[in-house]
């Protein structure tokens, strides 16, 4: 790859415009071969992202190259600021249920103008927007209720729970997002989701977990709970229990256990639990597609302790 090239991509973390590399010198054919030699992918007319990256990205990862290649490539004066999940990408905030495309309101004024590539929203005030990485975006808050509005509650609530958990945003501040952007208006999700959103919350497993639990009319079980044994050994730190009938839900998320002896530890663990008496509902990540599954398991395991 051209050095001028990478050294630009590089600021640019791995995006660049065609007009960024025209400004250094680089001519329009040089851009050609490199988008040929697969240095370069092009996201839309003036979006570039580095191909080597983009190669190897995981999804979320392609999704901020492109949010950044389409913020990068918008020409000087426009008062856009990303929005919804594109967002939280750039935050390194959990996404899931969500599109490809790359989302923006105008800040202020303007009318949203969608294509392939990008989806333009309703306007936003210039109080709900920060500035991240040299990145327009809207507030943390302000995106975890638009992807509530745009993709529902449970999607908003893995990024919610996240970015809680890692004190990129606080209930209070979530709270006042509901306030000042006011979705209500057109969506309860958001509100659905606000009300369920916990700190406590440790993957996007757990998230669409809870989410279930609610939708099934089942009480939400304790999450994160120390399980000691009884000479007060921990024994365990569970994702969910049911504290008054000794019911532990655990959810397992993409590559929870990745090698054998991971496995071996599981299972002598959920062995020591249930020797002390604790009833045992495993949940796996396609469990949570199909919320009859759920349902099921977890009502077999309160039917054997109510037995």
């Amino acid at each position: 790859m051209d050095s001028r090239i990478r050294t630009t991509l590089t600021v640019g973390r791995g995006a660049t415009s065609a007009k960024r590399l025209a400004a250094i010198g680089i001519s329009g054919a040089e851009i050609a071969r490199a988008i040929r030699a697969g240095d370069l992918v092009r996201i839309r007319r003036n979006a570039l992202v580095d191909g080597e990256l983009w190669r190897a990205a995981k999804p979320w990862e392609r999704h901020e190259l492109r949010a950044r290649a389409v913020m990068t490539g918008l020409p000087k004066g426009h008062s856009v600021a990303l929005s919804h999940h594109s967002a939280l990408v750039v935050r390194g905030i959990s996404v899931h249920g969500v599109d490809d495309r790359v989302h923006v309101v105008h800040v202020g004024t303007g009318r949203g103008r969608s294509d392939e590539v990008v989806v333009g929203h309703r306007p936003v005030a210039e109080d709900l927007v920060e500035v991240h990485e040299g990145l327009r975006i809207v507030a943390p808050a302000v995106a975890c209720l638009q992807v509530a509005a745009q993709f529902g509650a449970e999607a908003a609530l893995v990024s919610a729970d996240h970015a809680l958990h890692n004190k990129l945003i606080d209930r209070q501040g979530l709270d006042a997002a509901l306030v000042a952007f006011a979705p209500g208006r057109w969506s309860r999700a958001p509100y659905q989701m606000s009300l369920l959103a916990d700190a406590r919350i440790e993957s996007a497993a757990e998230s669409r977990a809870r989410w279930a639990f609610q939708m099934l009319g089942f009480r939400q079980p304790t999450p994160q709970v120390r399980i000691v044994d009884d000479d007060g050994e921990l024994v365990a730190r569970v994702d969910f229990l049911y504290e008054d009938l000794k019911v532990i839900i655990e959810v397992d998320g993409f590559g929870k256990y990745q090698t054998t002896a991971d496995l071996i530890a599981e299972k002598v663990r959920e062995d020591r639990l249930r020797a002390l008496g604790y009833e045992f509902v495993r949940l796996t990540w396609a469990d949570l597609a199909d919320h009859r599954i759920v349902r099921r398991k977890v009502a077999a395991a309160l039917a054997r302790v109510a037995a």
